[in-house]
């Protein structure tokens, strides 16, 4: 019973379930404050990464209450392969795109259509969100760009 209790305890905990902050001691409720380096670390690798700070992160979070040391660590992290995580979740979120494998158009308007088809499209708008991101591209883009990624079959 003791174990159980105790699993319950750390399951419903707020700081299990969510990342807080630890406020300044001398802190008031509805007061502005700057939030310490290791927040900061961990702001960035979830926004970024969806997922813990590594290392290198860790060792420069004392640093990243500057505006410079957070752009360079910005930077830094948009450049690792896990940054995808950041356009894919958008891009999910955004548009839904897990309802896309649901959708089955009228075999008369698109005969060719199969779930292969449906993923290409999936990792097309995936693709087309990191380009976004790691290109610091403008927000119009996503109206007017003159640029997709698609293979062969999204091409047809």
């Amino acid at each position: 019973a003791g174990i159980r209790t105790a699993l319950q305890a750390v399951l419903a905990s707020p700081r299990f379930l969510f990342r807080l902050e630890q406020a300044p001691p001398a802190a008031r409720p509805g007061q502005t404050y700057t939030l310490a380096g290791a927040d900061i670390a961990s702001r960035l690798s979830f926004f970024l990464w969806g997922a813990v700070p590594d290392a290198a992160l860790v060792t420069r979070a004392a640093a990243l209450t500057s505006p410079t040391a957070i752009a360079a660590e910005t930077t830094r992290m948009l450049a690792d392969p896990r940054a995808e995580a950041l356009s894919t979740r958008f891009a999910h979120q955004w548009l839904r795109l897990q309802d896309v494998e649901k959708v089955r158009p009228d075999y008369h308007f698109a005969p060719h259509w199969d779930t292969y088809l449906s993923g290409a499209l999936v990792k097309e708008t995936e693709l087309f969100f990191d380009s976004l991101v790691r290109e610091d591209r403008s927000v119009l883009d996503l109206l007017n760009a003159d640029y997709t990624f698609v293979n062969e079959r999204v091409a047809k």
